[in-house]
């Protein structure tokens, strides 16, 4: 992994962990490993949809704080394309989303509708950040579906995704580690994939 995506995996499992002790620094480091100020923007409106509104708020806040320390503006970020333009969104009718349909709905127009398709940040770059954060917050059942994702759509190579759950391990901690590793070989497994390391 670069050091440009080293930041966008910290920076964004720092915002969702809450830490904001250690945001501040992380958010210089980031910009001097060559994120920029509207990528940090946008890496802060991705997790709060995974880490929820509240950490998103305080990371903006902080950010808002770096960027006028080193006297760095920030304006409106690029939309995402048309939704007639963009893939078929998922399907509704199952798991949590036929119980609460609003959530898919939301999930479809919203999260996967526009999040996901605005152009600041790659599909890439969004896959590591989401595992990163899903790893962190030990949400298995997520996270079992975006290694996919990251695999089968997002251009994340096997070894970069081992390379992330080790980065991730030293901001989240051991237990979320094995959890993430354990899902990865089976993703590893199920696509025939055998790591050399």
């Amino acid at each position: 992994l670069s050091k440009r995506d080293r930041s966008l995996i910290t920076v964004a499992t720092l915002t969702a962990l809450y830490r904001t002790g250690q945001l501040p620094a992380h958010i210089h480091t980031a910009l001097e490993n060559g994120v920029t100020k509207e990528e940090i923007g946008e890496i802060i409106t991705h997790v709060a949809f995974y880490a929820g509104w509240p950490t998103g708020v305080q990371a903006s806040v902080m950010a808002a704080a770096v960027f006028a320390e080193r006297g760095l503006e920030i304006g409106p970020l690029e939309r995402a394309p048309e939704m007639a333009d963009q893939p078929e969104p998922p399907a509704l009718a199952s798991g949590a989303y036929a119980a609460v349909p609003r959530l898919g709905e939301l999930r479809n127009s919203v999260l996967y509708g526009d999040v996901w398709e605005r152009p600041v940040l790659s599909k890439r770059d969004r896959s590591l950040i989401t595992v990163a954060v899903l790893q962190a917050m030990y949400a298995t059942n997520q996270l079992r579906t975006h290694i996919g994702r990251a695999l089968d759509e997002n251009g994340v190579t096997p070894q970069e995704r081992s390379e992330a759950i080790l980065h991730v391990t030293f901001y989240a901690g051991w237990p979320a580690a094995v959890n993430a590793g354990g899902l990865a070989a089976e993703a590893y497994e199920d696509r025939g994939v055998a790591l050399d390391t």
